[in-house]
This record gives structure tokens, C-alpha cells and sequence, in this order.
């Protein structure tokens, strides 16, 4: 999938066509703006305030607590981008705004599959996102040292809502070892992954580690069972000491590009070292095509992010493979996501003893 220049009427596709649109304008100015509009939108409780049904400008300013005028152009501007339907009334009766289907699903809060906090999460990365800067100089930031306690919460609830989409694919695509019991979940943060696998395989216990522990309400643990099966710790990912033979499972999920190769080896190599014989690593990250290859607009734009927010990048499928290999473990064939289909599962099992 990519984001681009769509005419909205014959005149401006002619003019797409043959190239006479200043698409580069378009990207720098519609992309940015929209994006700040639909942050906005879901900081203030926008959508929120229409899930019951439409609402004027007046009606959502009052739920808001927001300017009335100010709002009427928030809500034109995402009705213009297909985020609000308006039904336009004679003047002087006020147009009335309601939810399309898309926003209903993804960005009301209480949603099933809600990204509200994913929406707020992109604050956090645009105050990051200094690209010039890491271009002249080759050096990138390292974001999580900077962030303060209210930016872990965000952080952790935004990944999570992105958890909440791919958790139950990466449970069905997974097999665990049988009789499988202890599972460490390095980089973890919010826990839902592990909160998956534990809800499908009832006598594991996950052990979270990240820099930081989520909040104790954040996730509403109580709600599931298998969080009692869940704990978190505060731990350093490049320099935890892991017990020897002391896990059936490792799951390193969305933190190797955050990593150089050096990190990534001997992390892998730590792990490899943690694991019972016959136990797995799954190894679950975006990651980046073959340089022979055409990138898409996706992982291209995470790989120049990652450079200048942790200075790493995306690694390639090979680089996983062979890091896991090297630690003496066996990889298995890789799975791709979906509706993502670059972002892989990367399994390796640790070799069982054989008899004599």
C-alpha cells in the first residue's frame, strides 16, 4: 500500500496524467496536515463525541469543550478527507457531521479494534522525526532514553493498539513445544502478545521485559484471565543476563530494527543460550526486501525512521535467519502477515539433544 495524489474530478485527472500536478507539493503539504488534523481529532474526543450519532459543529464543540468555529473547520476538513460524512441543511440550519464506517471502527475509543492511542502515538514520533538532521550526519537519536513517563504510557497504549490486529495471526501461525510452560517476552511493553499466547495455551507463563513497565490499569489486566499468567520487569534488552535452559519460548517482537547488527548477534546469541533443547525464538519484525529488490513505500519510509530515531534500521529476512543460525539454532520457514505481508515470523528451534 502507498499514499497518493487522487484526482476528485476529469479536470484534475487529465491534469494528473500528464504530469502537470506538483504531486511533491501535495505529499509536503496534504500529508502533514491531514495527518496533524486526525491527531487532533482523536486527542479532543472528536469521534468520540459522534458515536452516538450526528452531531453540529455547536453539538460536538459542547461535548469537546472546544471552540465552535475552530471546530466546524476540524470537522469540514475530515469530512473533505473522508473520515466524517456532513449533511449539508439550508442555511441557517448547520450542517450536521456523523461517523463513516472506517472512523466507527478504528478510531472510536471504547472500538473493538480501536487505534485511537495509535493516533497519539504519531505525536510522540513526529517530535522525533529529524530527518535532515540524521541524513547530514549519519548519527540517530536513541528515543526511548528521552522519553518521559507520560511518553511510556502513550508509547506502550499505541503499540498495543497495533498488537490488538496481528496478536491472533501470530498465535494461529505459531506451535509452541509441547508441554511448553515458560515464556520470556524480550521488548515486550504492553504484554499482549503474551497475553495471546497465553490465553491460547493455558499452562505457559510469559515474563515481559522492556525499559519500562506499562501502567497497572493502562491495558485493563483485570478483565482477562490470563493475565495472572503475565508479569512484567524492568530490564535493558542489550545487556539482560538470561538464565541458561531457562525458557521454552523467546519472543523478540518489533525490536530488532531498533538494533545494531553487533546488538541483534549477541542478543540472539543470549537467547540461544536461554533456551531449553527443543525450544523456540520467534523472531517477529517488519523487515526490509532484498537490496536486488524494489522496496515499497512502506518499509522504505520505517527504514530511513528507525535510522533516525534509534540509528539502526529494517534488517533483512537473511540477516535474521543467519543471526539465529550462527546461535546454533535451526530456522524454520518464515511466515508473512497478511495484510502486512513485510512483516515476518521468523521461527527457530534449538536443536534437541540426540541419544547415543
Amino acid at each position: 500500500m502507498r499514499l497518493s495524489t487522487v484526482p476528485e474530478n476529469p479536470a484534475e485527472w487529465v491534469a494528473l496524467m500528464f504530469g502537470q500536478v506538483p504531486t511533491p507539493l501535495c505529499d509536503v503539504i496534504i500529508g502533514p496536515m491531514l495527518a496533524k488534523a486526525v491527531i487532533a481529532a482523536s486527542s479532543l474526543g472528536i469521534f468520540d463525541a459522534l458515536e452516538q450519532g450526528p452531531l453540529a459543529a455547536g453539538g460536538v464543540a459542547s461535548r469537546c469543550e472546544t471552540d465552535p468555529d475552530a471546530t466546524e473547520r476540524l470537522l469540514r476538513a475530515l469530512s473533505a478527507s473522508k473520515y466524517l460524512h456532513e449533511s449539508y441543511a439550508p442555511s441557517p440550519r448547520p450542517s450536521l457531521y456523523r461517523l463513516t464506517r472506517a472512523s466507527r471502527r478504528w478510531l472510536l475509543a471504547g472500538a473493538d479494534k480501536s487505534l485511537h492511542y495509535a493516533m497519539l502515538h504519531r505525536e510522540l514520533d513526529m517530535r522525533f522525526m529529524e530527518f535532515g538532521q540524521y541524513v547530514r550526519t549519519g548519527r540517530g537519536q536513541d528515543f526511548h532514553s528521552e522519553m518521559q513517563p507520560e511518553d511510556w504510557y502513550l508509547y506502550h497504549q499505541g503499540q498495543a493498539d497495533q498488537a490488538r490486529l496481528i496478536a491472533g495471526e501470530l498465535v494461529s501461525n505459531l506451535r509452541l513445544p509441547s508441554g511448553a510452560t515458560e515464556m520470556l517476552d524480550i521488548g515486550g511493553g504492553h504484554g499482549l502478545y503474551s497475553l495471546a499466547l497465553c490465553t491460547h495455551y493455558p499452562h505457559l507463563h510469559a515474563r515481559v521485559l522492556d525499559l519500562a513497565i506499562p501502567l497497572s490499569g493502562s491495558l485493563e489486566r483485570t478483565k482477562v484471565p490470563a493475565w495472572n499468567r503475565v508479569t512484567f520487569a524492568v530490564a535493558d534488552a542489550r545487556s539482560i543476563v538470561l538464565a541458561p535452559s531457562s525458557a521454552d519460548v523467546v519472543l523478540i517482537a518489533n525490536l530488532m530494527h531498533h538494533f545494531d547488527e553487533k546488538t541483534n548477534r549477541c542478543l540472539v546469541q543470549r537467547v540461544a543460550g536461554a533456551l531449553k533443547p527443543g525450544g523456540i525464538l520467534v523472531a517477529m519484525d517488519l523487515v526490509r526486501r532484498p537490496s536486488s529488490a524494489s522496496g515499497g513505500q512502506i518499509t522504505t519510509l520505517m527504514d530511513l525512521y528507525f535510522g533516525a530515531v534509534s540509528g539502526a534500521q529494517l534488517w533483512e529476512l537473511s540477516d535474521i535467519r543467519a543471526w539465529q543460525e550462527e546461535a546454533g539454532l535451526c530456522p524454520e520457514r518464515p511466515v508473512s502477515f497478511r495484510l502486512l505481508p513485510d512483516c515476518k515470523i521468523q521461527v527457530a528451534r534449538k536443536p534437541a539433544p540426540t541419544g547415543k
